[in-house]
């Protein structure tokens, strides 16, 4: 068994590769790759017992580079590494991993001693989340404050800038039923309702937008790939 490092930053492959070398000796050899779709290929060639992945990568991000890694190689153990504790790749990351799965989300900004903790963790079972993010995870998990994907694909089409209309149309609902979901996002949000809203000089989309993205839970990236879904969607109508 091996561990494979995949990261496009030279010096953070270089500075995990140290630390697992002078600490987790037993679990060589190491392989390392540069990008998502590298991290597939040598993960299918080398079937290591853990992967260290960084969350933004070119080609494939981590979080999609770990779901085509884990549905050849359940077994293998993950440990993303982010410079962001957003709640977004949270949310991603709890959708590709095993419910059983051994894995790890781990801030750039750790110590060598916590990395090291991470891996042992993760290669004896365990999972090990950084604490920085311990209250996002608490977070994703509390049904008063967690979105449902009804609420979070509402969120998305309104951060497009998406007519009630138009996300109806998109997602084969009824205006009503949209400003059911809309309703529900922002009492989660904590952003007052119409019958309240007469006191508040937000308008609520707008307000919604802008607590997501100071909350983690969209980021431009996610909204990207939502951008290029559309016009796909779009492209294939025609």
């Amino acid at each position: 068994m091996s561990i494979l490092i995949v990261d496009d930053e030279e010096r953070d492959r270089t500075w995990l590769k140290n630390l697992i070398t002078n600490n987790l000796s037993g679990e060589l050899p190491l392989t390392e790759g540069q990008d998502g779709l590298q991290a597939v290929e040598l993960a299918a060639k080398h079937k290591p017992k853990l992967v260290f992945l960084d969350i933004k990568m070119p080609n494939l991000s981590g979080i999609k580079a770990a779901e085509q890694i884990l549905k050849q190689l359940p077994e293998t153990g993950v440990i993303m590494l982010s410079n962001f504790s957003d709640e977004v790749y949270v949310r991603q990351l709890w959708k590709v991993v095993p419910p059983n799965g051994a894995f790890g989300y781990v801030l750039k900004s750790a110590s060598d001693e916590q990395v090291v903790e991470a891996a042992r963790a993760v290669l004896s079972g365990d999972c090990w989340i950084h604490p920085g993010i311990a209250r996002v995870i608490q977070r994703t998990q509390n049904r008063a404050t967690s979105l449902t994907a009804a609420e979070y694909e509402a969120l998305v089409c309104i951060a497009l800038g998406m007519t009630d209309h138009a996300i109806a149309k998109k997602l084969y609902l009824t205006e009503k039923a949209v400003q059911s979901r809309l309703k529900s996002l922002y009492a989660k949000l904590g952003i007052p309702g119409r019958s309240e809203a007469h006191d508040t000089e937000f308008n609520q989309r707008c307000r919604a937008v802008y607590v997501s993205n100071r909350r983690g839970l969209i980021n431009q990236s996610e909204l990207d790939e939502w951008e290029a879904k559309l016009q796909d969607s779009k492209a294939d109508a025609k």
